[in-house]
C-alpha cells in the first residue's frame, strides 16, 4: 500500500494529468458531481422501502402510494388506489389529494431505483411538512417484476 501513494506515483499522476488536461478535468468534474448527489441523498433522510414494507404501510397505517410519474405513464399501469401527483405539482403546493396524510406514511412511486422525480418529490414533500416520506425501491419497475399487480382504473 506504501507503494501507491510514494512521491514517484504522485509525480506520475501529475504528468499524466499535465498531459491529458481535458481527460483530467472531466474526471474530476464527474467525481465532483458524483459526491455532490451522494451527499445529497444521505444529507436529505429520505427512506426507500421495498414492496412488502409499503403494503404493510398502506395496510396498518392507512398509508398512500402517490405515483410521481407523468399522467400518460400512470394510464398505462399503476398499483391500485394510488394517487397520481407529479413532481411539478408537488412543488406548486398542489397537494389537496394528500393533505389527510401528512402524519402517515406517503410512498412515492416513481420509474424505477434511478428515478430523480421520485427522490425529489421526497425531498420537496418533507419540506412541506410530511412527515413520513418514503420512496419505493426500484419503483413500478420493481413492482411489476415482483409480479404485483398493476390497475388502469383512474
Amino acid at each position: 500500500m506504501g507503494e501507491f501513494f510514494s512521491s514517484d506515483k504522485l509525480q506520475e499522476l501529475i504528468a499524466f494529468a499535465s498531459r491529458h488536461q481535458i481527460m483530467a478535468i472531466v474526471f474530476v468534474a464527474i467525481l465532483g458531481s458524483l459526491i455532490y448527489v451522494q451527499v445529497r441523498i444521505w444529507l436529505a433522510h429520505v427512506k426507500k422501502v421495498n414492496s412488502n414494507a409499503a403494503t404493510a404501510m398502506i395496510n396498518h397505517e392507512n398509508g398512500v402510494y402517490v405515483d410521481v410519474r407523468p399522467n400518460n405513464l400512470f394510464a398505462r399501469g399503476h398499483i391500485a388506489n394510488s394517487i397520481n401527483i407529479t413532481l411539478a405539482e408537488i412543488k406548486e403546493g398542489k397537494l389537496n389529494r394528500i393533505e389527510s396524510y401528512k402524519d402517515k406514511p406517503v410512498i412515492l412511486v416513481g420509474k424505477d431505483k434511478m428515478d430523480s422525480e421520485c427522490f425529489n418529490s421526497a425531498v420537496s414533500l418533507k419540506k412541506q411538512g410530511y412527515t413520513k416520506v418514503f420512496t419505493l425501491d426500484g419503483g413500478i419497475t420493481q413492482w411489476s417484476m415482483d409480479n404485483l399487480p398493476l390497475s388502469i382504473k383512474n
